[in-house]
């Protein structure tokens, strides 16, 4: 193209220019993903960090009381067909018990009971439940922000066929290691009653313990219709010694994790 000769040298210095911030662009680009690429931990090392932050959790965990608000609802998703209110103890290392301060009874009632029945007995083996390779196969899916917390995505698949196994969606704190929210289903359905379950557990630190705090959970039954299920801990006693009566806490053979949907029989 022709120009002016006084014009050229001014069109070519800013083509230059132009070029140089592209390429400066690109290339801070180029690190940028390299540094997030050298800050994220390869898949075994972020698996072992994971399994080592729940075995630090347990010499954490201290002896407490926590009060917490159960609701089971039916058809009518904004009213309670049953609301109960419990008081679950426990004393470290694995003994927990629980009692029922208040309820509106029925089914509802006996299914909040078999919930912490599941509690009960999984405190008492915890690592038959952990989240490590012994239990799953793990895939980093990527990157997610959760309520302002970077995590690292995760996906997670029982190697076993068991009803207190997951097949989930973990989110791990990216700086703490600590699982902040796992959401799935059981590995295996605990009944021909039950034709699915669907949890949501989500976890806090507490008095300086990470701690399950949240539960909300969807069952479909094959003759009893839809079911949801939600828990708040709503009142924490953390104390130096619990006196809890290890001799009355009767043995259970159910998990945590397959709770709704062992209870829904």
């Amino acid at each position: 193209m022709w120009c002016a000769r006084s014009q050229c040298p001014t069109l070519t210095a800013s083509s230059a220019a132009l070029l140089l911030v592209v390429l400066f662009t690109q290339a801070a680009m180029a690190a940028d993903r390299i540094a997030v690429t050298a800050e994220r931990p390869d898949l075994a090392t972020l698996i072992k960090q994971i399994a080592q932050t729940q075995l630090e959790n347990r010499t954490r965990t201290k002896a407490y009381s926590v009060t917490r608000d159960y609701k089971v609802f039916g058809t009518d998703a904004n009213r309670p067909r049953t609301e109960v209110v419990a008081k679950v103890n426990f004393f470290p290392p694995n003994v927990k018990s629980y009692d029922i301060d208040q309820s509106t009874g029925g089914m509802g009632e006996k299914v909040i009971r078999h919930i912490l029945d599941h509690e009960v007995d999984a405190t008492r083996d915890p690592r038959s439940i952990m989240v490590n390779e012994q239990n799953y196969s793990f895939d980093l899916l990527g990157d997610d922000v959760l309520n302002g917390q970077p995590c690292y995505l995760l996906k997670i698949t029982p190697k076993h066929e068991r009803k207190d196994l997951l097949k989930a969606t973990l989110w791990v704190d990216k700086v703490s290691y600590q699982i902040v929210r796992l959401e799935g289903d059981p590995a295996k359905s605990p009944s021909f009653w039950v034709k699915d379950v669907h949890l949501v557990l989500e976890f806090a630190e507490v008095a300086g313990m990470w701690l399950q705090t949240e539960t909300h959970a969807m069952a479909r039954l094959r003759f009893g219709g839809e079911y949801k299920i939600t828990s708040h801990d709503v009142d924490y006693d953390v104390v130096r010694s619990l006196a809890v009566n290890t001799s009355s806490v009767a043995p259970h053979s159910r998990n945590q994790s397959a709770m709704v949907a062992a209870s829904m029989r």
